[in-house]
């Protein structure tokens, strides 16, 4: 009996020796302080490796990409390129938290539980992936320091006639950064873009230094002489001229000279002078701007320029052949051209001596042709005499009422010539200035009392005194 007792105590402490050992053995396999043989991160084996040098290595492993960097450039300019680090927008992976995590596989649970899962690892290995983070936020600071140096405002050649030497600036087409397509670019290709081409917008100069190259000699001048004027008339045709100078017209461009110059008022600056109103020259304000009129309409015509309102005098001046004219009148009467050419056209204007100019500038390097314009004088009507009579005059007298003039029918032409071949000839007006009668106030006609002669008689004739 007491040797039966012995023996099962020694199998007993035996069975809790070898319970012992069996608990240790499990103890000691799956409480090693690293990965587990199967554990998997971005396809790194990370068997036997502290927490710590798995981080490391997995760091290791991600140093290229964290250190990548986007080309950001364009093709159509020379422009810097510029570089996007993904470091600056804060790109980086979960790498300790994925790690912890598969640190973690196994060591929950009882010991057999854990064991059983490290033995399986060993059959059955776990994968694990890092995620990337970053702030793509980041890059808007940059793109717009780029659209910054890229961006540059159109700006428009100018045109300077400085006295007969024509200056043209340089024009500069203008382009800007589509900052929000760049940023969409990124957004679309990030991670893993290499490349992005600066997405740029061009808005090209309205009227560029080339337009204003077809501006090069005079392809229309005019003048006329006011000698004899009054000084008031003088001045308001200097002051009427220097409306136009200077004037540039883009093509499709329409001008109205009474629109140019303004009301003929004394605030404008207007003096009063002679006019011709209803046939008659009488002191008026503005006296003189229809000879101003008169030249440019020259001027314009001789340039081939569009006339869209004309009107001739009611009685034909003296500065310009009949047919040339053309009259002027705040509210109704009105002359308005246009630029019909696909140039720019350039007006000068000038008073030297008695004389009013006008010059005309265009594209005279093209223009292979000259413009003549005529006149024919179609009939003259010559005036009547009139008279009334007035009771309360002297009998006998004649009194000048209206004096009359000759009336003239005038067509005018407009002809192309090239290399002395006219081309082509136009009626561009049919003029009437109207006649008018002489007419004359005339008192009673004087009585004539006859006497009657003493007749005396001879036996050989009669004589009558």
């Amino acid at each position: 009996m007491k040797r039966a007792i012995i023996i099962f105590v020694v199998l007993l402490i035996a069975a809790a020796g070898a319970i012992f050992g069996g608990y240790q053995y499990l103890d000691n396999y799956i409480n090693k302080e690293v990965f587990y043989p199967g554990i998997i991160i971005d396809e790194i084996e990370m068997s036997g490796l502290t927490l710590e040098e798995g981080i490391q290595k997995l760091n290791q492993s991600k140093e290229d990409d964290i250190s990548k960097r986007i080309e950001v450039s364009t093709k159509d300019f020379y422009a810097e390129k510029y570089y996007v680090y993904y470091k600056d927008l804060g790109f980086d992976y979960n790498i300790e938290e994925v790690a912890r995590e598969a640190f973690s596989v196994g060591r929950d649970g009882t010991v057999l539980e854990r064991y059983k899962k490290v033995k399986e690892l060993e059959s059955t290995s776990m994968n694990f992936s890092t995620s990337s983070s970053y702030d793509l936020s980041a890059a808007k600071t940059l793109f717009n320091e780029i659209a910054e140096d890229i961006n540059i405002e159109s700006i428009d050649s100018t045109f300077d006639f400085n006295e007969g030497n024509i200056v043209v600036t340089k024009s500069v087409d203008g382009r800007s950064v589509d900052v929000d397509k760049l940023f969409k670019l990124l957004e679309e290709g990030f991670p893993g873009i290499e490349n992005i081409e600066i997405p740029v917008k061009y808005s090209p100069a309205e009227v560029t230094d080339e337009y204003y190259s077809k501006i090069n000699g005079v392809i229309g001048e005019f003048s006329t002489s006011f000698r004899g004027s009054a000084p008031g008339r003088i001045h308001n045709i200097k002051l009427s001229a220097s409306s136009f100078k200077g004037m540039l017209l883009m093509p499709g461009d329409e001008v109205s000279y009474n629109e140019t110059t303004g009301p003929r008022q004394a605030q404008l600056g207007y003096q009063e002078a002679p006019v011709i109103l209803n046939g008659e020259i009488t002191p008026g304000m503005g006296g003189g701007v229809c000879q101003t009129s008169t030249t440019l309409y020259n001027a314009i015509l001789l340039a081939g320029l569009e006339i869209v309102e004309r009107h001739p005098h009611s009685l034909p001046p003296a500065y310009v052949p009949k047919g040339t004219d053309g009259a002027v009148a705040t509210g109704y009467l009105d002359l308005k051209f246009k630029n019909s050419f696909d140039y720019p056209i350039y007006i000068d204007s000038s008073v030297i001596g008695d004389k009013v100019y006008f010059q005309i500038y265009g594209d005279l390097k093209t223009r292979d042709y000259s413009i003549k314009i005529d006149t024919q004088l179609v009939d003259t009507i010559p005036y009547k005499v009139k008279e009334t009579l007035d009771e309360s005059l002297t009998p006998g007298s004649r009194v000048l009422v209206q004096e009359g003039r000759t009336g003239y029918k005038v067509n005018t032409f407009k002809s192309i010539i090239k290399d002395g071949v006219v081309l082509s000839r136009e009626k561009i007006s049919n003029d009437y200035y109207r006649e008018r009668d002489y007419i004359y106030k005339v008192g009673p006609k004087i009585q004539v009392i006859e006497e009657i002669p003493e007749i005396i008689e001879d036996e050989e004739e009669v004589v009558l005194p």
